[in-house]
């Protein structure tokens, strides 16, 4: 299992991460990055929604349910 994967599992189980980690799955999954201000707006075509994350050393629970969320969408699931 790649260290990538290994991020993906620990989001799916609820776990804490840092922005780098949700950042590097993000651009893994072939989104794009837009920083406005404090915001950093994941995009990626295709997809009807954006993800908005504040660069901070820690995931607030919220965004970590909405990584969750496009995981689920992009066929990911909790092994």
């Amino acid at each position: 299992m790649s260290s990538l994967e290994k991020l993906i599992q620990k989001v799916l189980a609820g776990k804490k991460i840092s922005y780098k980690d949700a950042e590097r799955i993000l651009l893994g999954l072939g989104f794009n990055v837009k920083i406005t201000g404090s915001h950093h707006v994941f995009r990626k075509f295709g997809t009807p929604y954006n993800i908005s994350l504040k660069k901070r050393p820690e995931l607030l629970a919220y965004q970590i349910k909405m990584l969750q969320e496009v995981l689920l969408n992009h066929g990911y699931e909790e092994k």
